[in-house]
């Protein structure tokens, strides 16, 4: 690995951003500063066109003058394909896109023009596929490579930061209390033998942060001008334009956090030529605030139970991060839960966090972790391992989903399958976008492949009309072992088609498998593979708890579901970039099966 190389990591918060990367000088990992004067960044937006996207503070300043074309949470607005702001329909990614374009900047900045070797972007636990995707794309239209850029969810980012900082024994389980501007995380992860941390339980409401808190401030706000200046609070409600407002969203948003730490504080509240100074106890806010705190509480709680955790010494640490996570009566209502444990800087840790989870990296300071026990090596001493979160999809198993899709394209249930399907002709333009977009051809082989077969050229970019043409791009040593390959009816959307074919029962695929389920169904379609990618990458098909294991070059990878919790069995789904296959086979015995079948098929060297 080139040494030169550096990694970025971005946390999009609903009301800041944070980030961290390699620093250009110590080699660790660092807090990117993203303003000069703090290490956030608002996550605001200003919409003056679609190619036109102030973001930060020069967003909340030109939202002085056209209040329609400022959005200052655009998380909370991650989900449905398109938004409308300032008269224009833009995709949802589009106002991500501008804050990560910023992030890269500052960061590319401070390594001398150089773009990162990776990029990792952290999410809600709750968030689906779709949300996720949406990040992505935000990170390939800020111009970050795709191929670079994995994800991670923020409770595991956080708890990556914790176990670098605190020795902790396989089998000891941790829960994260991430609890931000917009969203709450719960998340449960037991430590393995290799001291990587694993989810067996998470929950998130994305409608349940900080922002809530502000708005039961903000009624009691209202309630006291009621009584004390009704004109005051008349005009707030009918004619106050857009800065007076948000003078009076910063009054209650310094008036929470300083309640963190004093017993009361005050609320500046003015316009129209009036004032009133409305002061605020901590036990007037506690009670203010603890319907948003019980439904915190009990999440926590819920989690907890799924993780099958019944008793608070269960628990090693019960970790908390995010700004919100500082109020006194968060610590003390968890204590009950679990021992609490806390940092100085709870807004970057899961920028950090996220970080070392790619690389390995020790992200606690070098005193702190000698404290611990532990080496802290530098990044170029690392070999990173790029692999997104599982996302959680509700309690469906990876191994019900393909079921159900299996039964819905009419397939006999009996007949589990692995897909392979060749994609059918295209124009010369759209090969070249497509090569320009990857830097391969259809097919082409590069350096350091997996599989030599797999990587072969095919003959151009055909639809494969018979079996015979569909096996022929797969490796020898899987082409051996397939029988009786037959046609189907199915096609991908591309038209790409779909061939069966049975494993030999003799040979040593088939015996990795549990009979008598050992077909394959495989199929290849470039343009697919290039979405399903990131999928896999994401357990986004083989669901929570999955196994990601790739090729060395990083173009082709598998994706292997947690063992069934009735039989034990697991499933994979691979797919090629550079050919296009996919190639989805149930029913392998364990993961180390699973692997091995990727290997000894010659799909994965």
């Amino acid at each position: 690995m080139n040494t030169t190389d550096w990694w970025l990591s971005v946390d999009f918060g609903t009301s800041n951003t944070a980030a961290a990367h390699s620093g250009a000088t110590s080699g660790r990992v660092e807090v990117l500063p993203l303003s000069h004067r703090s290490n956030l960044m608002p996550s605001a937006v200003y919409v003056d066109a679609p190619d036109r996207i102030a973001v930060g503070d020069v967003a909340a300043n030109e939202a002085q003058r056209n209040p329609a074309g400022y959005l200052p949470a655009p998380k909370r607005l991650v989900g449905p394909p398109t938004l409308t702001v300032n008269g224009f329909t833009l995709p949802t990614s589009a106002p991500v896109a501008a804050v990560l374009r910023s992030v890269v900047a500052r960061a590319v900045a401070a390594h001398a023009g150089t773009a990162p070797a990776g990029v990792v972007l952290t999410h809600p636990e709750a968030w689906s596929p779709e949300q996720v995707q949406v990040l992505i794309d935000a990170a390939v239209a800020a111009g970050i490579d795709p191929v670079t850029v994995t994800t991670v969810s923020e409770p595991r980012a956080a708890a990556q930061y914790y176990g670098r900082s605190h020795a902790l024994q396989p089998g000891a389980r941790i829960a994260v209390f991430d609890f931000g501007g917009g969203t709450l995380d719960v998340a449960v992860l037991a430590v393995d033998e290799d001291s990587s941390f694993r989810v067996i339980a998470a929950r998130g409401d994305n409608g349940l942060g900080g922002k809530n808190l502000d708005g039961l401030v903000a009624r009691w706000v209202d309630e006291q001008l009621d009584d004390r200046n009704p004109d005051l609070r008349e005009y707030l409600r009918r004619g106050a334009p857009l800065d007076v407002r948000q003078a009076l969203d910063e009054s209650i948003r310094q008036a929470k956090e300083l309640l963190s730490e004093a017993p009361s504080a005050t609320i500046a509240v003015s316009g129209n030529g009036e004032r009133e100074t409305l002061h605020l106890t901590r036990g007037e806010f506690e009670e203010l605030t603890a319907p948003v705190l019980d439904r915190a509480v009990t999440l926590a709680r819920e989690t907890l139970r799924d993780a099958g955790i019944s008793a608070p010494d269960e628990l090693a640490a019960l970790y908390l991060t995010g700004g919100t996570s500082r109020i006194p009566l968060v610590h003390e209502r968890l204590r009950e839960l679990g021992p609490v444990a806390t940092l100085d800087d709870p807004k970057t840790v899961v920028a950090q966090g996220a970080l070392a989870h790619a690389g390995s990296v020790a992200t606690a300071p070098a005193t702190s972790a000698a404290a611990a026990g532990q080496v802290v090596p530098s990044v170029a001493e690392l070999t990173p391992n790029w692999r997104t979160a599982p996302q959680e999809t509700g309690t469906t198993s990876g191994r019900g989903r393909i079921v159900a899709a299996v039964a819905v394209l009419g397939v006999v249930a009996a007949a589990v399958a692995v897909g392979l399907a060749l994609k059918g002709g295209g124009d010369d333009s759209a090969e070249a976008k497509e090569t320009a977009a990857t830097g391969t051809v259809d097919g082409g082989a590069s350096s350091g492949s997996s599989g030599s077969a797999s990587n072969t050229p095919a003959s151009g970019n055909a639809l494969a009309t018979t079996s015979e043409q569909a096996v022929a791009v797969l490796p020898p040593a899987m082409q051996d072992q397939l029988v009786d390959c037959t046609d189907s009816n199915l096609r991908t959307d591309q038209s790409a088609m779909i061939v069966f074919c049975e494993l030999d029962t003799s040979g040593e695929l088939a015996a990795l498998t549990k009979p008598p389920f050992n077909s394959v169904s495989i199929y290849r379609d470039q343009t697919e593979a290039k979405q399903d990618i990131f999928s896999v990458r994401s357990g986004g098909f083989e669901g929570p708890n999955s196994t990601l294991v790739e090729s060395t070059d990083r173009m082709a990878a598998a994706d292997i579901s947690a063992p069934d919790p009735n039989d034990g069995l697991v499933d994979f789904t691979y797919v090629n970039i550079n050919t296009g296959v996919k190639v989805t086979v149930h029913d392998l015995t364990d993961v180390a099966s699973a692997k091995s079948f990727l290997t000894r098929s010659g799909l994965l060297t």
